[in-house]
């Protein structure tokens, strides 16, 4: 056996030909020469796998780290990948020894200069907390806040059945392991309950108070974790076009591009979020952009911030939000109008996947 590989490298096990096989934003085939990927560099990253094009794309992600090595086996008789441990540990050994055979019929891997800017923020702990048991992720997974609703609604509407006989509730109550567990944001909520008439108003206005509310609640004041969240949201989204995934990614833009106030006392995390955001429409496909985001909702919202950061005179944030339109009329031909007092209609911000 030879010395554990420089950098990360993935074994394949199993893995049918003509799989469609990916790892981060690179996808490619495979065959049966095909024995997995080789240096991969410290960090985040997300390996994923599809019978092909129009089948579920299921992954995980890793945290790869100087001299890992990650077995992948494909279990076709429980028709699901297995990972290191899952597959034991008589397998893992006997195909470790085989490393020096397979390293040749490995690929390098495909280096995307912007990747380490996608996951700059992702905590691998709190990504182990929000996916499911099992640590994986595929395209039709749904989150927490959904089945709460789902739940909420099913519980309103059989109040005069026997709830805990109920196998439709129950079905759902089941999952509580198999769900993506993404912070509750509840956009019905940005009011404060108990706040008088001009806390009220100033809270239709603006979303400062709500955004303080879930930074606390959500992310124990850390800014990071949200952005981390936020990431994760979004590369779950145009991976795995996972829809909780993306809708979860559309509520924080509903609230970051809707603050006033604490746009000004938290300067450097609305700069740090911008420069996450202009990436991430960097990386967004062209042929995707229709299917996860509404154009009329870009304009009203970043015209919104940008009207208010124009109003408080905050230069970084001014350049930044220029930068953003700027990438979004050359890249996909999306015009940012400009701000529209008398628009106070929301506009619909999901379509289907």
């Amino acid at each position: 056996m030879m010395n554990r590989p420089s950098r990360t490298t993935v074994i394949f096990n199993n893995i049918p030909e003509n799989w469609l096989v990916g790892i981060d934003l690179q996808f490619f085939n495979t065959n049966n020469i095909l024995k997995g990927i080789k240096l991969i560099p410290d960090g985040i990253h997300i390996l994923h796998f599809a019978k092909d094009q129009s089948s579920i794309r299921q992954g995980f992600y890793i945290n790869a780290k100087e001299g890992d090595i990650i077995l992948v086996y494909w279990d076709s008789q429980e028709e699901k990948i297995l990972v290191d441990e899952e597959i034991g540990e008589i397998n893992i050994n006997k195909e470790l020894s085989k490393i020096s055979e397979y390293y040749s019929f490995m690929i390098n891997y495909p280096n995307d200069e912007h990747w380490e800017a996608l996951t700059k923020y992702i905590n691998i702990g709190q990504v182990a907390f929000i996916l499911p048991k099992g640590k994986k992720i595929d395209s039709v997974l749904t989150s927490s806040d959904e089945n709460n609703l789902l739940l909420d609604t099913l519980y309103k509407s059989s109040k005069s059945r026997n709830l805990s006989q109920d196998p439709i509730i129950n079905s759902i109550i089941d999952q509580s392991n198999e769900e993506i567990k993404y912070t509750m944001i509840n956009l019905d909520q940005t009011i404060r309950p108990n706040g008088n008439s001009i806390e009220k108003t100033k809270d239709s206005l603006d979303k400062s108070w709500f955004f303080q509310k879930i930074l606390n609640s959500g992310f124990n004041d850390n800014e990071n974790l949200l952005l981390s969240e936020f990431q994760q949201c979004y590369l779950n989204m145009i991976i795995f076009a996972n829809y909780s995934s993306s809708i979860q990614w559309l509520k924080f833009l509903k609230i970051l591009f809707n603050v006033k106030e604490s746009i000004q006392e938290r300067l450097n995390f609305f700069e740090n979020f911008l420069d996450v955001l202009t990436i991430q429409f960097e990386k967004f496909q062209e042929d995707y952009i229709d299917e996860f985001i509404n154009e009329e909702f870009l304009d009203k919202s970043i015209s919104e911030f940008e009207y208010t950061v124009k109003e408080f005179e905050i230069r970084s944030l001014i350049k930044k939000i220029i930068n953003l339109k700027n990438l979004l009329s050359l890249k996909f031909g999306i015009h940012i109008t400009g701000f529209v007092e008398d628009d106070d209609e929301e506009a619909p911000v999901i379509v289907d996947i």
